[in-house]
């Protein structure tokens, strides 16, 4: 039996097609390991659709003294002090959790998590994890020197589609900081002595030693009971201290241009729909080397570093560059159909299948910086000051589509959605970020009956602002309930008072 339904990614779609067990309301998939950057945790999904605006948990700041300090905790003996249901699987009960603490407080986070936000940023280095010495046959040669100045000889097995600067200082980063790499390493480690120890039913745990770490920042996404906090999502933190402050970068894709004033080709292509692409499944096809393979956005986990570094793109070879008259060409791999089937498996000389990446983190030069501080601060204060309410809050980037769907630095822009519910009404608080002081009022919506009424919903508006240039326009909103909220310099205690009028 198979399971198959489509996941929405930006303008593109996304088929996942795989094996799958159904047992007391629980449905177990079975994926390849680079799937993981899909996946979050309490995450709703209506026939294979992440139900993003409707995710469980709400925000959390906090400040971790050393990632190193803790204890692994079972999920069985976590989750059951906060009723989260784990379907009497063994192999949900049986995964390992990072138990630390920071204020008071004790935070509880899912190994699978932490691999997935600080590791699983794309397919490449997700199918390394659990490959022998991963990081290490993805470069030709690393060094760095005395003053700080560091070069990497990248492998062609990366391809040139995410070969970018931001690539090149997360994997400069991982690589040259021996706590980050070791870390990395022990996955494959750990995983290969479990196993040789012999099998267990209960499956497999992914486990990782931790790095000992500075004090950084970390927001998230959890729930909270008493003085425990359950992580389901890692969302940001300034983490990464890279111990380089120059970059030079050699990779097959970076080319000197020669500029010639020979003729340009121009192919025509009849694709006009967005690209579907299928997941293979099966084993004995493989999946081709491709430079140029599709890359896909996905929902990004932000890393913010902690000093600029320069990074110098060192080219391999030559690339002529035609400036001359246009001809047009028909031949080639132009047009194309709609549906394509696609491999997420390490990519090999003869293979057939088509390969495809993800893109999962953003690199930034702050932490969290959106300017949503007072609007957090005033559904905090909602939340403690109105016992009644059921409150939780979660982030999504805005579609792509338009300039406003981007901030001026070149951060994806991202929207705030709080749900309240008082018992006998839900409704919805959708607050745009505008660091950019743009003037944009806070909108509430009443759900639509259910979480997959409500996302598209939801989705459908911010579509709408988004081509609107960034206004919540009456041209879309005159046949809907709504209430638009202006922002004002006020306490937060007045802003929840003006909001509460609304639920």
């Amino acid at each position: 039996m198979h399971w198959i339904g489509n996941v929405k990614l930006e303008n593109k779609q996304w088929r996942i097609q795989a094996a799958f067990v159904y047992r007391n309301d629980c449905i177990i998939i079975s994926l390849p390991i680079a799937a993981l950057p899909l996946l979050r945790i309490g995450t709703p999904y209506h026939d294979g659709l992440p139900i993003q605006t409707q995710k469980i948990g709400t925000l959390y700041e906090i400040q971790v003294d050393n990632l190193k300090n803790g204890f692994i905790s079972k999920a069985i003996n976590v989750c059951r002090n906060f009723n989260y249901f784990l379907y009497k699987k063994p192999v949900l009960m049986n995964q390992h959790m990072w138990s630390f603490q920071s204020g008071g407080i004790t935070y509880h986070i899912p190994q699978t998590e932490l691999i997935r936000a600080l590791f699983a940023i794309n397919k490449i280095l997700t199918n390394a994890l659990l490959r022998p010495n991963g990081l290490d046959l993805l470069v030709n040669k690393v060094s760095i020197n005395q003053n700080r100045k560091a070069a990497i000889n990248f492998s062609d097995e990366i391809p040139g589609t995410i070969m970018t600067d931001d690539f090149a200082r997360y994997f400069g980063w991982l690589y040259l900081h021996p706590e980050m790499k070791q870390s990395y390493s022990s996955i494959q480690s750990n995983a290969y002595a479990m196993i040789i120890n012999g099998p267990n039913l209960k499956g497999t745990p992914m486990e990782m030693t931790m790095p000992d770490t500075e004090e950084f920042n970390l927001t998230v996404r959890g729930l909270r009971k008493n003085d425990e906090i359950l992580i389901l999502e890692w969302l940001a933190s300034d983490l990464a201290d890279p111990p380089f402050k120059e970059l030079n970068i050699k990779h097959k894709s970076i080319k000197r241009r020669l500029y010639t004033p020979d003729k340009r080709k121009k192919r025509l292509s009849k694709q006009n729909q967005p690209q579907e692409h299928v997941l293979n499944e099966n084993s004995g096809e493989r999946s081709r080397e491709d430079a140029n393979q599709p890359v896909i956005d996905i929902e990004l986990t932000q890393i913010a570093f902690r000093q600029s570094t320069i990074v110098n793109r060192i080219p391999k070879q030559e690339q002529n560059v035609n400036q001359g008259d246009e001809y047009i060409s028909n031949s080639g791999r132009g047009g194309g159909m709609n549906q394509s089937v696609a491999g997420l498996d390490e990519s090999i000389f003869g293979g057939k299948i088509t390969p495809i990446e993800f893109k999962s983190m953003e690199i930034a030069d702050t932490h969290m910086n959106y300017g949503l501080d007072k609007f957090i601060a005033m559904i905090k204060y909602l939340a403690a000051n109105y016992s009644h309410l059921s409150v939780s809050i979660n982030f999504v980037y805005l579609p792509l589509g338009r300039k406003f769907s981007y901030l001026p630095d070149g951060r994806r822009r991202i929207c705030a959605i709080v749900k309240v519910n008082n018992g006998m009404k839900e409704s919805f608080i959708v607050e745009v970020a505008v660091p950019d002081n743009r003037s944009l009022s806070t909108l509430i919506i009443p759900s639509s009956g259910s979480v997959h009424k409500s996302e598209i919903h939801i989705q459908g508006l911010l579509t709408k602002l988004v081509f609107n240039s960034g206004s919540w326009s009456n041209s879309f909103l005159k046949n809907q309930v709504h209430n638009k909220i202006r922002h004002y310099n006020e306490t937060v205690k007045n802003w929840t008072q003006r909001i509460i009028c609304y639920l």
